[in-house]
């Protein structure tokens, strides 16, 4: 049974084809008589228009399984081979960026605040002093020209001891990157005084006294303050010193290296030098107008600057050791001061007690002619140089010592304001009291010269 069925599937289908109706084929065109001829384009198209034998293409998508087509390697590029002696070329390496407020560089080359105290042990100046007092181990009075004669004060500059003080500086910067800033600093150096003293009460002078031009006559005398068996007396000589100044100053960094750092200053300055110079002798009178005189000269220098300052201040740094120079100068007007005074009092004696009188303006190198105040200004210029050696102490701190020097150009020192050109009319303790004789010496001059202070400085730095 199942052959049988086997056998009419399989020939059914050609069966079913040979069942189906034929097309008819289109009627084959009738022949043409003998010798005629068919003229070109009269033969009727093989394809009939409207009639296509087939349905249009349609597009045929990629298959599965195609792949698309690999990109184009492209072709290595040929350089010609180097020269035989050419050098490789080493390979640059990206440099390496460091921040401010990074912890390698946690602030600029100002930082943020900054301050230092400084101990100064300075020598100023020493001040001239014309000769002053001379004398002698005879007894005899002091005469020009004798060899028995000695210069006992003056002649030379007096005042040789340090003077100890200190400066303070503080600054900060201007802007974020700590490169501009200001600082301000204050300086000052302790009075100080220094003394000589002549007497005949004790030690080999036996009689002396102060050098003179008489105006009158024009020689040279001496004006008598102990001789034996007339008079005794002390005659000293004090000189004192002060200096101050302060300062503002614009900091710009120009170099910041890792061993190296500069920076510029700009600003004002500010510096004082008082100076006084007193001459005062107690003289025992005994036999001429018997009792106690006492004299006294003050002359007076003040110097008081004011300009504009620039200058340069360079720090070398190795490890924990560095070495710093600063480097200033400031132009300006100095305004001089010169001030005269002198005093004399007698004391002599009563019943009961002494009598006192005294007389304004009148010493013995200080009269009414020269007596008073003088001032003036004159252009001058403060140079400045220091240089330190030190230690850090860590990120924030600095210990160091040092050297400063400071000159003024131009000044007045109170030495160099003695006119010894005197008329002894008007000397009191010559003269006693009495109407003053109208006189045009000593006059009140103003001589100038310059002035200098030096020293080493100890001083603590902070950063902060």
């Amino acid at each position: 049974m199942r052959t049988v069925l086997a056998v009419i599937a399989f020939a059914f289908p050609s069966v079913a084809a040979i069942a189906q109706p034929v097309p008819a084929s289109p009627p084959a065109p009738a022949p043409l008589p003998p010798g005629q001829v068919v003229p070109v384009g009269a033969e009727p198209p093989f394809l009939q228009p409207g009639k296509e034998v087939s349905q249009p293409l349609t597009p045929v998508g990629p298959m599965p399984g195609d792949r698309e087509p690999l990109p184009a390697k492209p072709e290595p590029k040929l350089e010609p081979p180097p020269p035989p002696d050419a050098k490789p070329v080493p390979e640059l390496k990206p440099a390496v960026e460091v921040k401010l407020g990074s912890p390698d560089r946690p602030h600029g080359p100002l930082g943020p605040n900054w301050s230092s105290y400084e101990l100064l042990y300075w020598w100023p100046m020493r001040q001239p002093v014309p000769p002053l007092v001379s004398g002698t181990r005879t007894g005899l009075p002091p005469v020009f020209g004798d060899p028995g004669t000695t210069q006992l004060v003056g002649g030379r500059a007096i005042g040789s001891d340090p003077s100890a003080g200190g400066r303070f500086t503080i600054g900060s910067s201007l802007n974020s990157s700590e490169t501009l800033g200001y600082e301000i600093t204050y300086m000052f150096l302790g009075t100080r005084t220094f003394r000589e003293r002549v007497t005949d009460l004790s030690g080999p002078v036996r009689s002396f006294g102060l050098p003179y031009t008489n105006a009158t006559t024009g020689a040279n005398e001496y004006l008598t303050l102990a001789q034996p068996g007339v008079n005794s007396s002390l005659f000293t000589v004090s000189a004192s010193t002060r200096v101050q100044g302060w300062e503002v100053n614009t900091v710009a960094n120009l170099v910041d290296d890792k061993s190296l750092k500069i920076n510029a200053l700009a600003g004002w300055r500010y510096f004082q030098v008082h100076e006084g110079l007193r001459l005062e002798q107690t003289q025992l009178r005994f036999a001429d107008m018997p009792g106690i005189a006492r004299t006294a000269d003050q002359f007076d220098a003040h110097n008081r600057f004011h300009g504009g300052q620039l200058g340069l201040h360079a720090d070398a740094r190795r490890g924990s050791v560095f070495c710093e120079m600063t480097a200033k100068v400031a132009f300006g007007q100095n305004y001089e001061v010169v001030k005269n005074e002198g005093m004399t009092v007698f004391q002599t004696p009563v019943l009961g007690g002494l009598a006192t009188q005294g007389i304004g303006g009148s010493g013995i190198y200080v009269q009414p002619s020269n007596a008073g105040r003088t001032a003036n200004g004159v252009f001058a210029v403060v140079p400045e140089g220091t240089i330190k050696f030190g230690f850090r102490l860590g990120d924030s701190g600095r210990v160091y010592f040092g050297y400063t020097f400071i000159y003024l150009s131009d000044a007045v020192r109170p030495g160099d304001q003695i006119d010894r050109t005197l008329n002894p009319s008007q000397i009191p303790i010559v003269n006693g009291i009495g109407a003053a004789v109208v006189s045009d010496r000593p006059a009140r001059i103003v001589n100038r010269s310059d002035f200098w202070t030096q020293g080493l400085i100890i001083g603590l730095e902070t950063r902060y």
